[in-house]
């Protein structure tokens, strides 16, 4: 009897590990080009559902690079933990254990500084049972600035005006990552420019904001003077129509003569 319980567990672990290694993804992060040098990280990353269970692969030249998992002001700061705490084999896998955000940075030389060798993601929990797809959203997508994204020596309130947004749209802050961040803030701290400390920056270089709520909303960088310097966006967000367009007006001069039964 104890030898068939035996058997039956172990049938069930093999069960759930099939299971799992199944429903995981491994991605390679980089894809191609690997853990590299002038690659722009968050633009990979964006749209990709990281999930906990899935690996990141690293791939890079042993020796030329390492890679660090840090937390997000050493992540923003390109500040470079203790030698001993980097991996550096050049095939780094790792494997997403908790769900949470998630930094990572090259610690060799500026790599991370001024090579853009530093990736942040957000690692959503396992859903049981999986849940449906939702349809893709019918909300608008906004570049901020459009071709200029978020630069300094741009009138923002200039582009936004005789824009409509709603609820359900998004905006998407581009800039060099490293060069400016985004803050969202409220009245005061806008107009007055007023870096907050108990929120945490957006600093991927394309940080995509959903417009969850209508009301009035506002945006700023929060490095050196760059808000004094008119790097803000203040919007005002509609809540979403449910009633069906009006019908067209009736332009007609000719009086219907009702028929006849």
């Amino acid at each position: 009897m104890a030898t068939n319980r035996w058997s039956i567990m172990l049938f069930v672990a093999l069960l759930a590990a099939i299971a799992t290694s199944v429903s995981s993804k491994e991605f390679i992060v980089g894809d191609d080009k690997g853990w590299t040098l002038n690659f722009d990280y968050q633009a990979w990353a964006y749209g990709k559902e990281f999930v906990v269970g899935d690996k990141l692969v690293f791939k890079y030249a042993a020796g030329k690079h390492n890679l660090f998992r840090v937390n997000g002001t050493v992540f923003q700061q390109c500040m470079i933990p203790p030698s001993n705490e980097a991996l550096t084999s050049g095939y780094d896998v790792i494997t997403l254990e908790t769900a949470g955000r998630k930094w990572y940075i090259c610690g060799v030389g500026k790599h991370c500084e001024l090579g853009g060798m530093k990736l942040f993601i957000n690692v959503l929990p396992q859903s049981t049972p999986p849940t449906p797809v939702s349809p893709a959203p019918s909300g608008k997508v906004f570049v901020v600035g459009d071709d200029k994204g978020w630069t300094l020596n741009f009138d923002y309130q200039a582009w936004a005006m005789g824009k409509e947004f709603v609820v359900g749209d998004k905006l998407v802050f581009r800039y060099p990552m490293g060069k400016h961040n985004v803050f969202r803030v409220n009245g005061t701290s806008f107009q007055q420019c007023t870096i907050p400390t108990a929120t945490e920056a957006l600093t991927s270089g394309y940080d995509v904001i959903s417009l969850d709520t209508s009301g009035r909303k506002w945006y700023i960088c929060g490095v050196g003077k760059h808000c004094l310097m008119g790097l803000k966006l203040f919007i005002n967000v509609l809540p979403q129509s449910t009633y069906p367009p009006p019908p067209p007006p009736y332009h007609g001069a000719r009086k219907l003569t009702p028929p006849n039964f």
